[in-house]
């Protein structure tokens, strides 16, 4: 990316940037794009240490972050975060629903309803529980914006990712749900579904060569980056957008039109060099 060709679509705006600790990640690579366009940015992730880092590092490049610890599921922290915001910045515009996550991985057949339940929560309560807060907050007072980023799990039919895809397919639905309650209040509500993107919950599938087999695999030859993502999440929220609402944005390398079916949670990926870790109940995004 070259930041001298970026535009400041985002001066005085104030955003909120869930997920957002891991270097690559889309949490990060999100909230830096806001900030480097001209917003004041409130970072969050369960994570304090790696959170902070993560605002050094973003502070030392010139950028008006600040960093809210607290799992964003958890009792209070989404009004801590406006409040932050408000508090800090004088208002609330643009939100980032970044977390998400696998915590089950396998076949339906041994997914337990814990599980599941575990993974609906994961990828919609907190999103939706940040909405509520900013709302109540003001976030419609200057036509507010919001996307959460989903997957394109829901349009494969994964056996391993069964657990994930019902997930983000209810994220998805949320999505356009709320786009229709808030419009006429001003606020858009967009998705951005990216394919597998290199980030650092993704590592055991591109690190080992730097991600060329799994780029190799991809319609357009090379994996999605998390700029990538973070370049399509400012477009969505900024006013060139003034008149999309409800939309799901695939950010793939045109992984939803290949007809390939090659999936690096398929179960000859799963355990391979290079392939899908195995399960576990770390977080994608």
């Amino acid at each position: 990316m070259d930041e001298r060709r970026i535009a400041r679509r985002f001066e005085g705006k104030v955003a909120i940037v869930t997920g957002a600790s891991t270097d690559p990640g889309i949490g990060t690579a999100s909230a830096r794009r806001l900030a480097l366009e001209g917003a004041s940015v409130v970072i969050n992730a369960r994570g304090e240490e790696r959170l902070r880092a993560t605002e050094r590092a973003l502070r030392d490049e010139g950028l008006d972050v600040v960093a809210v610890p607290g799992s964003a599921a958890g009792e209070g922290v989404a009004d801590r975060l406006v409040d932050t915001a408000v508090a800090s910045f004088g208002r609330i515009d643009l939100l980032v629903n970044a977390v998400g996550g696998v915590p089950f991985v396998g076949s339906a057949l041994d997914l337990s309803r814990d599980d599941l339940l575990a993974t609906v929560g994961l990828n919609t309560w907190p999103a939706l529980a940040l909405v509520q807060a900013a709302m109540a907050r003001g976030l419609a007072d200057g036509g507010g914006a919001v996307v959460n980023i989903s997957s394109g799990s829901p349009q494969k039919t994964t056996p391993s990712m069964a657990a994930y895809a019902a997930a983000k397919s209810a994220l998805n639905a949320l999505t356009r749900t709320l786009a229709n309650d808030l419009g006429r209040r001003g606020v858009r509500v967009n998705a951005v579904s990216p394919g597998l993107t290199r980030t650092e919950a993704t590592r055991d599938i591109w690190g080992a060569d730097d991600g060329e087999a799994a780029g190799r695999r991809m319609l357009l030859g090379r994996l999605t980056e998390a700029e990538d993502v973070a370049a399509a999440v400012a477009f969505l929220l900024s006013d060139e957008a003034g008149s999309i609402t409800g939309v799901l944005l695939d950010v793939d390398g045109g992984n939803h039109v290949d007809t390939g079916s090659w999936s690096p949670f398929s179960p000859d990926a799963v355990g391979a060099p290079g392939g899908a870790p195995e399960p576990s109940g770390s977080r994608v995004s």
